[in-house]
């Protein structure tokens, strides 16, 4: 369950190319200051399918997933979204019932913001309202692109090109390669790709035998990055 803490200003750690992260130093500052802290464990829920969008949230700290459950109660994996991330921008202008669910994949903060807040900080910051539509055009652009490649590829092209954006936004470098700091299971990637379980953890077997990528518990390392391209164009 979400435990709301005294509101605090300090900026924090943002990934890049985030709403956050994008915003000049003055409308960050002022976006900091609204809202309060909010705290969620791995499991939870930020946000539910179906619910009025009366609020947004900025997460600071952790990686959470946007789900959707279909009528067979499937979960499809939308994206991860990491520190820097605004959630919610979708349906608060209008109250209207989130299209998806948000949930923790590691210990989380967020600060949570009614949507009259956040349409009332935009209203105030032009420059802040210009940076949130660059950010929705490029997740409609995304999700273009994602469509583009699931009607083209197979299990493994579809998994290789969510492991190279992965390895882009997540991944730490070193000498054998790149390591995915983001703790995803299979079945999450089984979501994020169209694929069963089984399919997902065929398709990784196959790529560790290949010799571009090594797998521990939730970890990923890519080793081959060029192969990885190729099989994902």
């Amino acid at each position: 369950m979400s435990v709301p803490e005294p509101s605090e200003s300090a900026p924090r750690s943002v990934e890049r190319d985030t709403f956050v992260e994008l915003l000049s130093d003055s409308d960050r500052a002022d976006l900091l200051e609204l809202g309060g802290l909010r705290r969620y464990n791995r499991g939870e829920h930020l946000m539910h399918q179906g619910e009025p969008g009366d609020r947004v949230l900025i997460l600071l700290r952790g990686h959470v997933k946007a789900t959707f459950l279909d009528d067979r109660g499937r979960e499809i994996v939308l994206s991860f979204l990491g520190p820097g991330d605004v959630l919610g921008e979708l349906s608060f202008a209008h109250a209207r019932p989130r299209s998806s669910n948000v949930i923790a994949i590691e210990p989380a903060e967020a600060r949570a913001l009614a949507a009259s807040e956040f349409r009332s900080y935009l209203r105030r910051r032009p420059t802040a309202a210009l940076t949130l539509l660059d950010v929705l055009s490029e997740r409609f652009r995304d999700a273009d692109r994602k469509r583009v490649q699931f009607g083209a590829s197979d299990t493994i092209g579809r998994l290789a090109a969510r492991l190279i954006e992965l390895g882009e936004r997540y991944g730490v470098r070193s000498d054998e390669g790149t390591r995915i700091e983001l703790p995803v299971t299979h079945d999450e990637l089984g979501g994020w790709t169209a694929s069963s379980r089984a399919g997902v953890a065929a398709a990784l077997r196959t790529m560790r035998e290949l010799g571009w990528i090594r797998t521990e518990r939730r970890r990923i390392t890519i080793l081959d990055l060029d192969a990885l391209s190729q099989r994902a164009a």
